[in-house]
């Protein structure tokens, strides 16, 4: 029993090393492209450009199924590192306008064919008791690359060769800890048929929902917030630092609110990151009346909030299905996660031409009330974690 803990602990860590490859690849590839494109053409094209990772992202949910059936599940996660690892080499070199499109497209779907494998497989080897602990260092390795990734870029602006080649040294490497999880992530990952995503939305209505609300803002503030800081008086640099800010409360919150998962339960950590979120976006649509610091503690704070939504949702869908069903489950949690980080910008984009920043973090606070009011409602998950130890269901 105890060497089958230590194997399962073994996979477990492997497949979060793997992770931490994605958030650093994207967390890389958005703003140092976006400096490169930025002198050659509008931002019109250079935002089109970006798009092709949410593409590739859409993409590498359909391929995932066709490619898991011929060569298991282990073999797609490695598949998907290799082909981030080959567009991010060719990244470093591409100049064509074109081809950068096409690689950022290949980088999206192989991150994706790594995504939908790792995510599936850790609520496969985690018990439900400490199912939320697992997510919430599962969400912080991805929070990790996407603070470190933009550090590195800010450090580094004009080497983007160099900075794209070593993302694709850090690739490769990242197949050593998954190869070794390869066969037992073979054995225990059921692969599904595209055909049943739709459906496993349809099941779980409120994890998707959470999951759709959580991607949403945070694809706006990483792309939107400087320009949301300016109409509130504030300069480029205070922006950008709230970004920081808010991606290192995610990093630091996920944690604590997997603990929280475990020790008080899915239903009530939930609808908590929903209040939190819902008073510092209110707060904040007033964030020019008051100085830089305490927006940033608001922003701090907003940004563990609204990810704890993402964390707490994988573990709900851990809780509630089963092997294709997971499977399934997951592929469609990388799809709603896709749809939403292309959509949400395009659609913030006009509110705040048209109602500004106070619109738009007054929308945001009411996103967050229809969603706990609806979760204090009508919301109630199973609660294995709750549960006398000789009730809980085995995993």
């Amino acid at each position: 029993m105890t060497g089958q803990r230590h194997s399962t602990t073994g996979v477990i860590a492997a497949l979060i090393a793997g992770v931490l490859i994605y958030g650093f690849a994207m967390g890389t590839t958005y703003p140092l492209l976006g400096i490169v494109l930025a002198d050659r053409v509008t931002g019109t094209w250079n935002g089109l450009n970006a798009a092709a990772t949410g593409l590739g992202l859409l993409v590498g949910v359909a391929v995932v199924p066709i490619v898991s059936r011929r060569v298991g599940a282990g073999r797609t996660a490695l598949i998907g590192i290799v082909a981030m690892a080959f567009a991010l080499a060719a990244l470093a070199i591409a100049r064509d306008y074109w081809l950068l499109f096409a690689m950022r497209f290949l980088l999206g779907c192989g991150a994706n064919m790594l995504f939908v494998v790792a995510e599936t497989a850790l609520n496969v080897f985690t018990t439900p008791e400490r199912r939320g602990r697992v997510m919430g260092i599962y969400a912080a390795a991805v929070a990790l690359g996407f603070v470190a990734g933009p550090a590195v870029v800010a450090l580094m602006p004009d080497r983007p060769a160099l900075l794209l080649s070593v993302c694709a040294g850090i690739t490769v490497l990242a197949l050593l800890p998954l190869r070794a999880a390869e066969a037992p992530v073979d054995r225990s990952v059921r692969p599904t048929s595209a055909l049943r995503i739709l459906p496993a939305v349809a099941a779980f209505p409120f994890a998707f929902g959470f999951l759709t609300v959580a991607s949403a803002i945070d694809a706006v503030v990483i792309s939107l917030l400087p320009i949301i800081a300016l109409t509130q008086s504030h300069p480029v640099e205070t922006g950008a630092l709230f970004v920081t800010i808010f991606h290192i409360g995610l990093l630091i919150g996920q944690p604590l609110i997997g603990i929280a998962l475990d020790r008080i339960g899915r239903r009530r950590t939930i609808l908590g990151c929903c209040l939190l979120s819902l008073g510092c976006s209110a707060v904040l649509a007033f964030a020019d009346r008051f100085g830089v610091w305490p927006a940033a503690c608001l922003m701090l704070i907003w940004g563990g909030a609204n990810y704890g939504l993402y964390t707490g949702g994988l573990a709900l869908i851990g809780d509630r299905f089963v092997g294709e069903a997971l499977t399934a489950a997951t592929a469609a949690f990388a799809a709603v996660y896709a749809i939403a980080a292309v959509a949400s910008p395009i659609l913030v984009g006009g509110v705040i031409d048209t109602l500004g920043a106070a619109g738009f973090y007054g929308a945001t606070a009411g996103i967050y009330l229809i969603a706990t009011l609806g979760g204090a409602a009508f919301f109630r998950p199973d609660e294995p974690t709750l549960q006398p130890a000789l009730e809980r269901p085995r995993s």
